[in-house]
Parts: structure tokens; C-alpha cells; sequence
């Protein structure tokens, strides 16, 4: 009786989001593995969505693929697997761009820098610090402008061009003052003092 209350349940659900009927098998699939998040069954909830990438693939429900997408690449991080991590989160960010939906793009292209940072890959970062800073402009997103900067500060702090980092800096430090974010200026404050001893440092060897 549970089983049955539950595939009415999801019936009931999917008739309200007034869901087309030849995604519904895909949608389900999908309920199935947010079933198995909640419940911590990360293996599960992955093999779920990777059948629902696969049947929406089938159909061309791109907007759905792009969900599928950002999902199973958050999976795959949590479980440590980068590549596919990656390539899942890289796919979703294509289908955002083709459907100019920018703020989606923002979302998908944060999460890549993350992925790039934790493997210390900060070079490959710049291209979507820069894109998010476009979007950011462009809505008047100073939280996610000042978060760019900030992290385009990193990128050039570790290629060690101090000048361009310690001015990334002073933009984020500038728009987080501006805004009372306290707390995250202090960071940038701290990550300029660090700059600075690396700049004496360098400096210091070359003498």
C-alpha cells in the first residue's frame, strides 16, 4: 500500500507541474534519486539520474538535461569523481549559454571555479571568473562581481603578477565595503597583506 500511495503521490506531483506526458518516465526516474539523496544513498541517486540523462538526452528535454547535468555533476564532486564532475557541469553550462540563460550559467560556472580551486588548477579558472563577471555587470550583482574579483585575485596572486592581483583585490574589497559585508572584506584584507609578503619575499630573492 506505501508503494502505491507513493507512485500516486508522484502522479499527483507531476500532474500539478502540469509536466508533458512523454517526459513523466524521466521526471520519475528523477523523484526516485532525489529519494535516495535525502536518504543518503549517493550511489543510487547517481545511477537514477544517470538513467534520467539518458532517457532526456533521448527526447531533446534540454532544460531538463541541463538539471540532470548540475545534479549529477554535484554528485559526482561529493563522491571526488573530478572528470566527470567536470564534464557534467561543462555540459550544463553549453546548454545554459545555447539558451542564453544567464543567470544559470552564473550558478553552473561558480561551481566549475570551485572545482578548478580544490584541484589547485587556477589558470583554468579565468575564463569563467571573467564570464561571471559579465553576468554580474550586466544584472547588477555585486555579491557575485565582488566573488569574481575576488577570485581572479587568487588566480593572479599564484602567478604570482601581484600587481594585477592586488588590484582584483582592491575591486573586491571596494564593492564588499560598499555593500557592509564586514566579514568578507576582512578576507580580502588579509589576502592583500599575503600578496604583499609574497611580493617582499620574491623581491627579496632577487636581491
Amino acid at each position: 500500500m506505501k508503494e502505491k500511495t507513493k507512485v500516486l503521490d508522484k502522479e499527483w506531483i507531476l500532474s500539478q507541474l502540469e509536466i508533458p506526458e512523454e517526459l513523466k518516465e524521466g521526471y520519475k526516474i528523477c523523484m526516485e534519486g532525489d529519494e535516495y539523496w535525502k536518504q543518503g544513498r549517493i550511489l543510487d541517486a547517481i545511477e537514477c539520474f544517470e538513467k534520467a540523462l539518458v532517457f532526456f538526452q533521448e527526447k531533446k528535454a534540454y532544460k531538463e538535461l541541463a538539471n540532470v547535468l548540475e545534479a549529477l555533476g554535484d554528485m559526482y564532486f561529493m563522491r571526488q569523481k573530478i572528470e566527470p564532475a567536470l564534464r557534467a557541469y561543462k555540459a550544463c553550462l553549453d546548454i545554459c549559454e545555447n539558451f542564453e540563460d544567464e543567470l544559470s550559467v552564473a550558478i553552473i560556472a561558480e561551481k566549475i571555479v570551485h572545482v578548478y580551486r580544490e584541484l589547485k588548477e587556477y589558470e583554468k579558472m579565468l575564463p569563467y571568473l571573467n564570464r561571471l563577471l559579465d553576468i554580474a555587470e550586466k544584472f547588477g550583482d555585486a555579491h557575485r562581481a565582488a566573488r569574481a574579483m575576488a577570485g581572479m585575485g587568487d588566480v593572479y596572486a599564484w602567478k604570482k603578477d601581484f600587481q594585477t592581483a592586488r588590484e582584483a583585490y582592491e575591486i573586491a574589497l571596494k564593492i564588499y565595503k560598499g555593500m557592509g559585508a564586514g566579514e568578507l572584506a576582512k578576507v580580502i584584507e588579509d589576502a592583500i597583506k599575503e600578496i604583499e609578503k609574497m611580493e617582499e619575499a620574491e623581491n627579496a630573492g632577487k636581491d
